[in-house]
């Protein structure tokens, strides 16, 4: 059997609009790893890697994709290539066209050496036109125009960052390490830089407690950003619903009684107040991930925003025993949109579930379906 082309470093996880991209691993883990949310990097620590190492996991990448293209994904199985050289295998399925710059904030690197990680990205994937990052808000604060115009002409084309709440008492709440001044500098620094943003939302983040600061102060970050965007590049803003997942410390503060995760219906109607005070910002809203109830709750504002708000409307309207049974079939994957509730095959699938139980209520089944986010995950 052949040697293996050379192996290299892959992190944990990636947006999952990046399922296609090359996978480069520029630093470990999080610089920060403080979030209260997020179970991803706990116990890890981070670290720089030298550049020589990173580019020469881009040269075995190149390797690997080679190979692959001569003989095939059955390279992996055959031990001509690394296991980690299956992301390289779904990249040149995706059409060859995509990185995405790993882990939590490659924006830490100094930009000189990250514009060498993204040049030398570009000449062994000469088709690759779009490449990606994560970025943290206290990090894009700190750049210059020129940092990031250095970033973008070596061709950086976007930046991930997590937005989670625009609520000042919320992001001390889950030790974000920035504010909502942060967000607002870094928002505006990486548009006006002519790279394109895509904010993640956290719906829910706030609790009960804080529900509507989160929602009043998220609005007026996304406006403020979205203003500063230029026409071509819209804002994108993703939707992320949370959750509390076991071991991380917003579990520990949830089971001291520290804070109530709201519901769906409770959600909903974060997300219905939410459009409403985005006003006429111009923006790209997304829900593109599990965690959310409502993949349709998605489209351009604020053309789209009527049909947007119609859609919430219409579950905020049903009784609350039906949008508790349409919650718990949803986090089940029996229903994938609000009129698949009507479907008389679907709703006897969920019947199902509660065979030999006593018949739940709504209270419960919106537990149920709370507790059933954690699971995507």
């Amino acid at each position: 059997m052949s040697a293996s082309t050379p192996s290299f470093e892959q992190g944990p996880i990636r947006p999952p609009s990046e399922a296609h991209s090359l996978l480069v691993r520029v630093i470990r883990n999080c610089t920060w790893n403080r979030c209260t949310f997020c179970p991803v990097y706990k116990g890890t620590a981070s670290s720089l890697r030298p550049l020589e190492d990173v580019l020469a996991d881009v040269d075995a990448m190149a390797a690997a994709a080679e190979v692959l293209e001569a003989e095939g994904v059955g390279a992996i199985h055959g031990g001509l290539v690394p296991q980690e050289a299956y992301q390289v295998a779904l990249f040149l399925q995706g059409g060859a066209n995509q990185a995405f710059l790993q882990d939590a904030d490659p924006c830490a690197v100094k930009p000189q050496k990250l514009a060498r990680v993204i040049r030398r990205v570009k000449e062994r994937f000469p088709a690759v036109t779009r490449v990606t990052t994560y970025g943290r808000a206290a990090t894009l604060a700190r750049r210059t125009a020129e940092q990031l115009a250095l970033l973008a002409g070596a061709g950086l084309t976007r930046v991930h960052l997590g937005l989670e709440s625009g609520a000042d008492e919320v992001l001390m709440a889950i030790d974000k390490g920035c504010t909502s001044g942060d967000l607002i500098a870094a928002g505006e620094n990486v548009v006006r830089a002519g790279l394109e943003l895509c904010f993640y939302l956290m719906p829910g983040l706030g609790g009960r407690e804080a529900a509507t600061a989160h929602v009043a102060g998220s609005a007026r970050v996304i406006r403020a950003v979205a203003a500063a965007a230029p026409a071509e590049r819209p804002l994108v803003v993703r939707l992320r619903t949370a959750a509390v997942v076991p071991g991380t410390p917003l579990a520990e503060r949830e089971a001291a009684g520290e804070f109530v995760l709201p519901d769906d219906v409770e959600v909903a109607r974060e997300l219905r107040d939410l459009l409403g005070q985005l006003g006429d910002a111009r923006l790209e809203l997304r829900s593109d991930h599990a965690l959310n109830l409502l993949p349709g709750l998605e489209g351009s504002l604020p053309a789209d925003r009527p049909r947007l708000e119609a859609l919430l409307d219409e579950f905020l309207a049903l009784s609350r025993v039906e949008q508790a049974r349409y919650a718990v079939g949803s986090r089940l994957g029996i229903y994938r949109a609000l009129g698949d509730r009507l479907d008389p095959q679907r709703r006897a699938t969920l019947e199902q579930q509660f065979g030999g139980y006593h018949e739940p209520s709504a209270d419960e089944l919106l537990q149920a379906a709370t507790a059933l986010r954690a699971r995507f995950l």
